[in-house]
């Protein structure tokens, strides 16, 4: 017999290419536009440019790069959007960051964004924080540093707050913007004369007996270059900088994440300083349209002493005819909505008002009649439409499956989360479970959320499933509920015979008649 041969396996050399080497990415931010910070922003994007391109198993993709931009709400933020867009197209397998605190300051989209690059394949590396989200076993460290981060910038915000504050109380707070018909100089804020003279004009107007929207039409019709709204004219009509004086601190930050620009509505204290500089319009004329604002503001939008507030159906109710939105009208003490084309043009329109309880009433008639017929509105429509989607992608229905293994992840975290409270699982044990459950349950959601985005069939499936959840979820009902009419419907058209049509989210439209019913 032969002896057994002996075989030897060499393993043959890599060769490096592009195909071996990591797609690597960074992300950089300073949060102010000084030199210094600049300085530090140009300073991070050569060390990642450099760092990336003289290493053997890294492939640069792209430097993204925020300046001058707040790190407290990622939505301002157009590179890392950028960044986060490229990561769910997988052109990115990970993410160099300096710090936590470069990366965000908001602990919950902190943890949130790098759940998500993990379900798209992307590890982020913080590298002065030696943090890898590839070889980490829970979120714990991660978590603890973004709070300090987010502590951090919340304190920043107030210390800028309080020094505003003061600037404003000694008199040497200098304003960050100028309203239209200034521009920012030296000393103050400078008249810039063309623009001034559209500032009277807007007053004149208004004085002669034109409202907003005339006014905003002349606008468009005279001046269309200066990007001209609603907004924008109601605040000339009331900015009391056009009479040479300036209220400060109008509106104030939030103590809390994420940081928005609330109205000052008497939490904190306003300066007022009279004559800092050229006035555009006299204060007399000033006065007078304050007062004929109030005046209109009390005769449109009070009634009974109630106070003004923004009514529900509000940009809900549509006019079949023109398409123009339905606006609110008191008369004798009840709310009415007409078409709003009814008064500010020459062209009429003879669609016909509804009352405000005439809505309500055949919202509940719609809604009840729907669930009534539920199963041969919804269900069988749904069925149809499942039953040739499945067929035309050889039976398979993917959203069906990822549902089903998210409801049997969910009851794995309960049943972990009941053991952990009775102390049969240790900390450790649990974390290192649910963090497992966590990540899968996300890249699932994520990937649901795809198909959804991407296929237009399955996406209106969806809101037809959510309509048949909420209607039979939902008791029939004897009074008008707001929270289900904003969950099921789109708007409201009204017909030129005084028909009701209900668009509902799904894309079902359904007409209602008082008299003749559904």
């Amino acid at each position: 017999m032969n002896a057994a041969r002996e075989i030897r396996v060499i393993q043959p050399k890599k060769q490096c290419d592009l195909s071996d080497k990591i797609r690597v990415a960074a992300y950089c931010r300073v949060s102010t536009d000084s030199n210094d910070q600049l300085n530090s922003f140009y300073a991070q994007v050569k060390y990642y440019t450099d760092y990336i391109y003289n290493s053997d198993n890294m492939r640069l993709v792209d430097i993204y790069a925020d300046e001058g931009i707040t790190g407290t709400a990622i939505s301002k933020r157009d590179d890392f959007k950028r960044l986060v867009a490229d990561v769910k197209k997988k052109k990115i397998d990970r993410v160099l960051v300096k710090s936590v605190q470069r990366f965000a300051r908001n602990s919950l989209e902190c943890i949130e964004a790098v759940r998500l690059f993990k379900s798209y394949g992307a590890s982020v590396y913080f590298e002065n924080d030696n943090i890898d989200t590839e070889r980490m076993n829970s979120e714990m460290i991660l978590y603890i540093k973004s709070a300090f981060a987010q502590g951090e910038a919340i304190s920043a915000s107030r210390r800028m707050a309080l020094s505003n504050r003061m600037k404003m109380a000694d008199g040497i707070y200098n304003l960050a913007s100028a309203p239209f018909g200034y521009r920012l100089g030296k000393n103050g804020l400078v008249v810039e004369p063309q623009k001034a003279e559209i500032v009277k004009k807007i007053y004149e107007l208004y004085l002669d007996g034109m409202g907003d929207c005339l006014i905003l039409q002349y606008l468009n019709e005279n001046y269309y270059d200066n990007g001209w709204s609603l907004k924008r004219v109601g605040y000339i009509l009331s900015n009391e900088r056009y009479i040479g004086d300036c209220l400060l601190q109008k509106g104030y930050s939030t103590s809390v994440l994420p940081l928005t620009l609330k109205p000052n509505r008497g939490e904190l204290p306003k300066y007022y300083y009279v004559g800092t500089h050229e006035p555009i319009i006299s204060k007399e004329l000033f006065d007078k349209v304050q007062a004929l604002r109030k005046e209109k503001r009390n005769k449109y939008n009070v009634s009974a002493g109630k106070e003004i507030r923004k009514e529900f159906f509000s940009k809900k109710v549509y006019c079949r005819r023109c398409g123009w939105a339905y606006s609110k009208k008191w008369r004798n003490g009840e709310l009415f909505w007409r078409c709003y084309k009814q008064g500010t043009t020459a062209d009429e329109c003879r669609t016909p008002p509804q009352a405000d309880s005439v809505l309500r009433q055949a919202f509940i008639k719609m809604f009840n009649t729907l669930k009534q017929n539920s199963r041969t509105i919804i269900h069988e429509t749904l069925l149809q439409l499942q039953t040739l989607k499945m067929k035309a992608s050889g039976g398979k229905d993917e959203i069906i499956e990822i549902d089903k293994e998210l409801v049997a992840l969910s009851e794995q975290n309960r049943i972990y989360s009941e053991l952990f409270v009775q102390h049969i699982l240790d900390e450790v044990s649990y974390y290192e479970q649910t963090d497992k459950l966590k990540n899968r349950m996300t890249e699932l959601r994520s990937r649901r959320l795809k198909i959804l985005n991407d296929d237009e069939d399955e996406n209106y499936l969806e809101r037809l499933r959510k309509l048949e959840r909420v209607v039979a979820d939902t008791e029939f009902i004897t009074v008008f509920n707001e929270s289900l009419f904003d969950d099921i419907v789109e708007r409201i058209y009204v017909e030129e015979n005084g028909d009701l049509a209900f668009r509902l989210k799904c894309g079902f439209e359904l007409k209602v008649n008082m008299e003749d019913g559904i």
